[in-house]
């Protein structure tokens, strides 16, 4: 029996770029793309975790598996857990990877590397970065960074952030929106109350760091492109239309 699910959590309520999950991105919406890529990594089944009546609809029209959360909830890992909840398969996994809606060309060579380390290293969450070459990235609040610890060819996260972290750096890394949680510790991870520093920075993951829960990291060549606004999108468009 297959012991990992892929969730993908989305909701049309983006504040940097409402109704996202549907913008057509070469024929196909975005959604649509992260999904694929999700299947072709053939690393578990695949589920969209969404609350909006539109997007229901785009994947019932599409035969894509999806459960209907609650609209409200603190982070995408949050409805992530909704929808194990409802769709009442928390038993039946041993890892949760939560992948962001926003990635419509994540490679899914790189998913299967996440998953892959968390089965060899029995970690608690496992996540993706990559050494940011584009030095405008670096200041762009946009682009979350991660300050790492290295040890034995382990790295671990010490702290995410918006700002250029760690200060006077050789080296920045990008937090790559990616997560794979053993599902005990995502279960531990839900029931803990939203911390201060994830509300100041809007980065979940500061709330399993605020409470003892470890994140490896593994690094890898290249980021995907993340869509979090119409600039990136438009940015995305051109740089594939000019490669």
């Amino acid at each position: 029996m297959n012991n990992t699910l892929i969730v993908i959590p989305v909701r049309m309520a983006s504040k940097r770029f409402p109704g996202k999950p549907l913008v057509d991105i070469y024929g196909k919406s975005m959604v649509y793309h992260v999904w694929e890529r999700a299947i072709k990594s053939k690393v578990g089944d695949v589920l969209v975790a969404c609350c909006d009546k539109e997007v229901v609809e785009y994947l019932k029209i599409n035969k894509i598996k999806y459960v209907n959360t609650k609209k409200n909830l603190r982070s995408g890992t949050d409805r992530v857990y909704d929808a194990m909840r409802i769709a009442g398969v928390l038993k039946n996994y041993k890892y949760v990877i939560n992948l962001q809606g926003d990635l419509p060309n994540i490679n899914p060579a790189d998913i299967r590397n996440l998953s892959s380390y968390i089965r060899k290293n029995n970690s608690d969450i496992v996540t993706l970065a990559t050494k940011i070459k584009d030095k405008k990235k670096i200041k762009d609040k946009n682009i979350v960074k991660v300050a790492i610890s290295k040890n034995n060819n382990t790295y671990k996260a010490i702290f995410f952030s918006r700002a250029a972290i760690p200060y006077n750096s050789p080296s920045y890394y990008e937090h790559v929106g990616i997560y794979a949680y053993d599902i005990a510790i995502l279960e531990r991870f839900i029931a803990l109350k939203q911390s201060a520093l994830e509300k100041l920075e809007s980065v979940e993951q500061l709330r399993a760091l605020e409470n003892r829960i470890n994140i490896d990291v593994s690094i890898i060549n290249k980021a995907p492109h993340s869509i979090d606004t119409p600039i990136d999108l438009k940015n995305y468009l051109n740089s594939n239309k000019n490669s």
